[in-house]
């Protein structure tokens, strides 16, 4: 009898993931994966060295924020700051308690705090080349709270001020793109949009990879009334993460080109062929392809092809019969359809004519003197 084969072990995946490096987990957060940077972060939390328990903590912490776990995320910011403080790193640690501040909801204490951080940057002493990515990280929280305070001219001095620091989360220059885009959302704010061309540019030219100021570009250049140059940055968003709002978004911009046929083309190739978004792990496959069929609704409408627009919201329904937007526009579509209808046979017309002749001898029976004026004539029928 053959003997039984030797146990083959696996590694956990917390035991694989916590062997990967830091910047495995950033380049997926820059790539829009935010939630596959989570897991990584956490799972090195389990297992990492000492000297890297400050910012696995610090980045699960702002993840946390972002998707709105926000007394989990404030947890984890009070951990980085007294972690941060263990090895000497006392500016990241006054940014953890700044960060926390702000996330339950005291901009002028986190503002107060970032003051109390940026002491020896604000006095113009020199920053040790070792300490410019701690320093350039505080300037850029502390110029987001200027802007959500509606201080904008501070905002734009302090992100200015990082970008000359050259932040980074691991090591000086690697966050210099994240000033960048930080920067661009403020001239955005203040429709400055040639400025703000210019700072998304400088993000994803200093990091090609990041998808936020990609997908970010693209409003931008249909203000300035670039329409292929915001293709191309839908495109180039797509290229780091696919996503079906932006096939949606790239449809919609074909068809405003004037390319119906062709925008209807790229939404047909991802239904069937749906990119596969991080977020589907939230929401399912269904939702995205769904998104398709309503954006293919939308340009069909557009163009007056009312009958194969219903057909498309129909599809929509069957991947998600429950989304209200489908319903509504199914809504507006019927709603449309009736109107023609009535119009092309002078339907309203008619019955004000019909309305108005009751009005006048205001009978005591108003159906019965209605249909006894279409069948004598006093009403013409359409």
């Amino acid at each position: 009898m053959p003997g039984r084969g030797a146990r083959v072990r696996t590694e956990s995946m917390i035991q694989r993931l916590s062997k990967k490096p830091l910047s495995d987990g950033y380049e997926l957060w820059d790539k829009g994966y935010i939630l596959g940077a989570l897991r990584l972060f956490q799972c090195k939390l389990e297992a990492c060295p000492p000297f890297e328990m400050a910012p696995c903590t610090d980045a699960v912490a702002t993840i946390l924020e972002i998707i709105e776990e926000v007394d989990e995320a404030v947890e984890h910011y009070d951990q980085a700051a007294d972690k941060y403080d263990t090895i000497n790193k006392k500016v990241l640690g006054c940014l953890m308690r700044a960060k926390s501040a702000e996330a339950k909801g005291d901009l002028e204490v986190a503002l107060k705090l970032c003051n109390e951080g940026l002491v020896d940057h604000d006095k113009g002493v020199d920053i040790a080349a070792n300490q410019k990515f701690q320093f350039g990280r505080l300037l850029m929280t502390r110029a987001d709270l200027y802007a959500k305070k509606g201080d904008f001219d501070a905002g734009l001095k302090d992100v200015t001020a990082a970008i000359g620091l050259e932040p980074g989360f691991v090591k000086a220059g690697d966050a210099v793109h994240l000033a960048h885009y930080n920067k661009g959302q403020i001239h955005q704010q203040l429709e400055q949009f040639d400025a703000a061309d210019k700072a998304f540019t400088a993000a994803v030219t200093a990091r090609p990879e990041h998808f936020a100021s990609w997908e970010a570009l693209c409003p931008i250049k249909k203000e300035l009334g670039d329409l292929p140059g915001a293709l191309d940055a839908i495109d180039k968003a797509y290229a780091v993460h696919g996503k079906s709002e932006l096939v949606r978004d790239k449809a919609f911009l074909l068809s405003e080109m004037g390319k119906d046929d062709e925008a209807l083309q790229v939404c047909d190739k991802a239904i069937e062929n749906p990119p596969h978004a991080e977020t589907e792990a939230l929401s399912g496959p269904a939702e995205s392809v769904a998104i398709l069929h309503k954006a293919k609704a939308a340009i069909l409408a557009d163009a007056g092809k009312m009958d194969e627009a219903v057909k498309a919201l129909k599809d929509a329904l069957k991947c998600d019969p429950n989304d209200q937007e489908t319903m509504r526009m199914s809504a507006d579509i019927t709603t449309t359809l009736a109107r023609d209808y009535l119009q092309q046979n002078n339907i309203p017309q008619f019955l004000d004519a019909l309305i108005g002749h009751v009005l006048q001898s205001k009978p005591d029976a108003p159906v019965a003197f209605m249909l006894e004026a279409i069948e004598k004539g006093a009403i013409s029928v359409p």
